[in-house]
């Protein structure tokens, strides 16, 4: 019986041991996790990176009202040269954003305008969304890697520059338009009135007199 006892409060101080390295173990993880998240920084690397595409007067008229592409316009920029965790802080926002959900879990946005909406420019925008979740995925990582981030942002931007050429074939002037824009042009100097021709410098005005009769 003595015995029985012995080994089940064996068991037990075994037990609790395990336990309490367990529990040290765990805590130090997330020390280092956020240590990481704070250390890390994301560098401001440009390589590989499209030329910046300004979108057209028109276009930016379109896309004035567009919360969705106005969030990514002024979060893009700064994904990168900040910390792991500000980099995640903004990543999580754009995807709140593109899942339509703000404070309620339910509450879902019409994420293209209409005067927007054609396939061409949602299939740039799906492109977007899935560059967003791949980076994501790799800040997400236990052991997230710096220049694998760096390289998803650049790849994302990317994606953006698409997204914005898209916008503005959208509201590019066809050659019909072009045309008929010269057409109107040309309409308004011809029926303007013919300018008076200047006299030539330092010579007067030539007078005609006729004989008397």
């Amino acid at each position: 019986m003595k015995q029985r006892i012995l080994i089940y409060l064996l068991s037990l101080f075994f037990l609790f041991t395990a336990c309490e390295k367990k529990e040290a173990q765990d805590q130090e993880s997330e020390t280092i996790n956020v240590v990481t998240i704070d250390t890390m920084m994301i560098p401001n690397s440009t390589q590989g990176l499209k030329p910046s595409l300004r979108l057209t007067p028109k276009a930016q008229e379109a896309v004035r009202d567009w919360s969705l592409y106005q969030n990514l316009s002024k979060r893009l920029d700064s994904l990168q040269g900040v910390s792991l965790g500000k980099t995640k802080s903004q990543l999580s926002i754009l995807i709140a954003t593109f899942d339509g959900q703000e404070e309620a879990e339910e509450a879902i946005v019409n994420l293209t305008p209409d005067n927007l909406e054609s396939p061409a420019i949602n299939a740039r925008l799906l492109s977007v969304e899935t560059k967003l979740k791949i980076v994501n995925n790799y800040a997400q990582k236990s052991e997230p890697n710096a220049q694998e981030i760096t390289n998803g942002i650049i790849e994302l931007k990317n994606a953006f520059q698409n997204l914005n050429l898209q916008v503005n074939e959208k509201f590019a002037l066809t050659i019909e338009e072009m045309l008929e824009q010269l057409n109107q042009e040309i309409d308004k100097t011809n029926d303007s009135p013919e300018a008076e021709k200047p006299t030539p410098r330092g010579k007067p005005p030539v007078k005609i007199y006729k004989p008397n009769q």
